[in-house]
């Protein structure tokens, strides 16, 4: 007997072939291409607002959500109907930037007062010295000591 439990003078089964790939039809490669232009209209749509005052941050925090859950989509298509390596490495930099947008969108929104006290700092400030100060009070109340 040999370990995986056949007697010796037997032959082992012979390997299945994976099945082939079959190519993407021109449908599926429009459709996927049309997920890839609203991916890049959602990102530069979160980058047009992110310098929105707070009520208002909201709405790229909601476009940045949007942007990743579209941008999942576009790269497993990309990936599944094989377009094409610089695609799906393009849309994988968009995907990990409108990732790192929506965290900080997200921590934007979940700190509001602190955000809200630093954006009527700076609209307040009228030289570089005074935002500067803004900004101080703002990294020294965040962060510990």
């Amino acid at each position: 007997m040999n370990n995986d439990g056949r007697a010796p003078d037997q032959t082992p089964p012979p390997l299945q072939q994976a099945p082939e790939k079959t190519a993407a039809t021109d449908e599926q490669k429009q459709s996927a291409r049309g997920y890839l232009r609203i991916f890049v209209a959602l990102i530069v749509a979160v980058l047009l607002t992110s310098g929105l005052a707070l009520p208002w941050k909201v709405v790229p925090l909601v476009l940045g959500v949007a942007a990743v859950v579209v941008g999942i989509m576009t790269l497993v298509k990309m990936t599944r109907f094989n377009m094409g390596q610089a695609q799906i490495i393009v849309t994988a930099f968009g995907l990990a930037a409108s990732v790192v947008m929506t965290l900080g969108l997200g921590l934007a929104v979940a700190t509001w007062d602190s955000t809200e006290k630093l954006e009527a700092c700076l609209a307040n400030a009228l030289t570089i010295q005074a935002k500067d100060q803004c900004e101080e009070q703002f990294t020294t109340g965040l962060l510990p000591r």
